[in-house]
């Protein structure tokens, strides 16, 4: 998984690594920045990378998935569009990072998870565009809570018959909320299999792809208690064993 960062300094995305752990997998951890913040604490048993070239796709040599975790808002040049006064957090070299490692994992056929911003990068790369601040349409709702917390804000419809209603064994699932922006133009070869109640799409699979799935809340958050979050992460892990496998066999 690719590290999260903040003006510059690097973040360790403890909560994802955690769930993969759970989950049975091994998370390792790359990030472009040289340092991190001040107050990150690197647990021994988990692997950690810094300043890693943002062009580099090496991170995935002996990888078996990738998961692109939250954060900051994507640079709007990326898709062509002014950057909105709301847009916040940006990080070029975290963006150019993500977009390396996410090209090559789907040239691979690489299982892909991808939460939040992750989400948001999947639809860009492929083609979409994203609504910078989702409160300028006064009928949204308020999709952006303080921080992500074990505590559903509204619910999600899923689309019956898909991946995620299958990984979820559910049709209805109440989630979290913090993201101030959500996907406007819909890239194509994406398949929306979640939409919260004011209509902001909140999940997505893309079709051209053995395993890649986005979802625009935390369930890294929430996995601890509800164990249908969890069990995100669980199908995340069982689809890179599968790869693991495969490759193998070749």
């Amino acid at each position: 998984m690719t590290g999260q960062g903040l003006e510059g300094a690097g973040r360790i995305p403890l909560l994802y690594a955690r769930e993969v752990d759970r989950a049975g997998g091994v998370p390792r951890v790359y990030s472009p920045f040289e340092q991190l913040r001040p107050e990150e604490k690197v647990p021994e048993v988990l692997h950690l990378e810094m300043a890693v070239s943002v062009d580099d796709p090496s991170p995935l040599d002996g990888a078996i998935g990738l998961l692109l975790p939250g954060g900051g808002d994507l640079d709007p040049l990326i898709y062509g569009h002014p950057r909105h006064p709301r847009t916040r957090g940006v990080s070029r070299e975290r963006d150019r990072l993500e977009t390396t490692l996410l090209r090559e994992a789907l040239r691979r056929d690489m299982p892909v998870l991808c939460v939040c911003r992750g989400f948001q990068l999947l639809n860009v790369h492929l083609g979409g565009t994203l609504d910078q601040h989702l409160l300028d349409n006064p009928e949204r709702l308020n999709h952006d809570r303080d921080m992500p917390r074990a505590e559903p804000v509204h619910s999600v419809a899923i689309k019956e018959g898909s991946l995620l209603s299958e990984i979820l064994g559910d049709e209805s699932v109440p989630v979290n909320s913090h993201h101030h922006q959500g996907l406007l133009q819909v890239a194509g070869g994406l398949e929306e299999v979640g939409w919260s109640g004011d209509g902001v799409l909140e999940a997505v699979v893309a079709t051209d792809y053995s395993w890649v799935v986005g979802v625009q809340w935390h369930p890294e958050v929430m996995a601890p208690v509800d164990r249908r979050q969890q069990k995100i992460f669980h199908e995340f892990v069982c689809a890179t064993q599968r790869y693991a496998d495969a490759q193998q066999a070749a």
